[in-house]
């Protein structure tokens, strides 16, 4: 019997977007061993990384994600719960350990490959643990110098490949586009991979259809990133429909379990994507499968799946072409509506869990087998 090559998965903050791309290659990809842990659990001394975002609201950063461990309290049998939950953690049968962190890890530190899902979190978080024969490192925003940290905006792109990129044996991009912006530059082999949400739970409700007393606006996600353009961008176009007597809502969600969210799109009209950087972003996966077309800028997975006035709209970045295009999306019902039959099945032909399952098989082969 082969033996199944042992990869371990980075990301930031569990419950956060790099904590779904996890959970999507370890449930759907097969035939490896999958571990997974985050930057947080794994603080660096004296780490000249910093964020390039400052949260607004701190206790969503700040709130530790653990499951509650039965018996945990119990002194008796706090110690065997803790044993039986890190034996099953282990064996990959649970997704959390007996400290309840989502975390999965070797006793050894070893494995075939280490996947940063950031380019910076090897510098930003003590991973000098961990023994791998080969590195991936990704960048998940579509944009130069990429988010993730701060970093001098006049950095060319050599010096970034340099100071980031060197140590690794394959670059993974969330978006095609962004691939573009390193071909040339990045001599290493260049993947794309994402996540992709369950079809059966992220699909249209025919009894959520035509419910709506105002043309509703959706937005999902973490609002305090400036470049998402949510308060500069999003709120000022609909504030400023409904000052010229436009029926219109804005409806949001910044946190909460993640099946409500199919629940959410499913009472919208629109996503409304103002981005000046991301691959997804997550809000376009969620409503394209619920068959809501998006207005958004020409960025990340968006740049890839709209075809202009078939099933969404493109925008420029400023509130006068954002408000033109909600206009025109309110204004034209029938255009509107076909935009919504159209745009699930494009978005699952492009982009759907079997077309991102053979993307990541491909990028694990490709660097295991080198």
């Amino acid at each position: 019997m082969t033996k199944k090559p042992n990869i371990l998965i980075i990301g930031d903050i569990p419950g956060w977007a790099f904590h779904n791309i996890i959970t999507f290659v370890r449930t759907k990809v097969n035939g490896y061993n999958f571990y997974y842990d985050y930057t947080m659990y794994n603080p660096k001394e004296n780490s000249k990384v910093t964020s390039d975002f400052e949260v607004k609201n701190p206790h969503i950063a700040s709130r530790e994600f653990k499951k509650t461990i039965p018996f945990q309290q119990t002194f008796l049998l706090k110690g065997l719960v803790y044993r039986i939950i890190n034996f099953l953690n282990q064996r990959g049968l649970l997704s959390y350990n007996g400290d309840g962190k989502f975390r999965r890890i070797r006793k050894d530190n070893t494995y075939d490959l280490v996947l940063f899902l950031d380019y910076y979190m090897d510098k930003d978080a003590d991973f000098s643990h961990i023994k791998a024969k080969a590195r991936v490192k990704g960048i998940f925003t579509a944009q130069f110098p990429p988010k993730g940290i701060r970093i001098d905006p006049t950095m060319s792109l050599e010096e970034f490949c340099k100071n980031f990129l060197t140590d690794i044996d394959g670059l993974l991009v969330g978006a095609p586009c962004i691939a573009q912006t390193y071909n040339g530059v990045f001599t290493k082999p260049i993947f794309f991979a994402n996540m992709a949400y369950d079809e059966q739970v992220f699909s249209p409700k025919l009894k959520a259809l035509n419910i709506n007393e105002h043309f509703i606006v959706g937005w999902t996600g973490n609002p305090d990133r400036d470049f998402k353009g949510f308060y500069s961008h999003v709120i000022p176009a609909v504030e400023h429909l409904k000052s010229i007597g436009y029926s219109i809502e804005l409806k949001t969600q910044f946190e909460g379990a993640l099946n409500s969210l199919a629940d959410f799109w499913n009472k919208v009209d629109v996503a409304l994507i103002a981005s000046e950087a991301d691959a997804g972003p997550s809000m376009f996966m969620e409503a394209s499968l619920c068959g809501v077309p998006s207005i958004s800028t020409r960025i990340g997975l968006p740049n890839d799946v709209i075809v202009d006035k078939v099933n969404g709209l493109f925008c420029e970045r400023n509130v006068a072409d954002i408000v033109d295009k909600l206009k025109f999306m309110i204004d034209n019902k029938k255009l509107h509506q076909a935009m919504k039959d159209n745009i699930r099945a494009t978005y699952i032909n492009k982009l759907g869990v079997e077309v991102q399952t053979a993307q990541w098989r491909a990028l694990f082969n490709a660097v295991l087998n080198e």
